[in-house]
C-alpha cells in the first residue's frame, strides 16, 4: 500500500515536472528589460526587413513595445504590427529579446494588438 502510494507521488511528480523544460530555464530567471530607444531601432529595422518580405503587403504600422500579454513564450516583451494585405488588416506579435526579434507569428486575440497605438514604420 504504501509502495503503491510512493509510486502515484513520483509519477505524479515526473509528469508534473516535464512541463519546466519547455522553456529555457536559465532564460526565465535572467531580467529581460524592456528595449532601449537604440535596441528599439534595432528591432523596428527587423520588423520592417521581416514584414516587406512578405507577399501582397501594404502600409505597414509598428506599435509600441509592450508585455507578452498571452504568454506563449518565454520572451517578456512584444511588438505588434499590423499591415495590409489586399482589402484586409493583419496582425503580427514579435517576441523581443534583447535587441533582437526572437520569434514572431500572426497575433492571438490574447496578444491585444488591437488595443495597442501603432504608427507608421517610418515614424519609428
Amino acid at each position: 500500500m504504501v509502495a503503491i502510494r510512493l509510486l502515484q507521488m513520483l509519477l505524479a511528480a515526473v509528469l508534473l515536472s516535464g512541463c519546466t523544460f519547455f522553456f529555457d530555464v536559465q532564460d526565465s530567471v535572467q531580467a529581460d528589460p524592456q528595449p532601449d530607444s537604440r535596441q528599439l531601432r534595432v528591432i523596428i529595422n527587423e520588423i520592417q526587413r521581416i514584414t516587406q518580405s512578405m507577399k501582397q503587403v501594404g502600409a505597414s504600422e509598428v506599435s509600441n513595445v509592450g508585455p507578452n500579454e498571452a504568454q506563449s513564450g518565454p520572451e517578456r516583451w512584444t511588438v505588434c504590427s499590423r499591415a495590409n494585405f489586399g482589402n484586409e488588416i493583419r496582425y503580427f506579435t514579435f517576441f523581443l529579446k534583447g535587441e533582437a526579434v526572437a520569434n514572431w507569428r500572426p497575433a492571438v486575440i490574447n496578444d491585444k494588438c488591437e488595443a495597442r497605438n501603432f504608427a507608421p514604420l517610418e515614424q519609428r
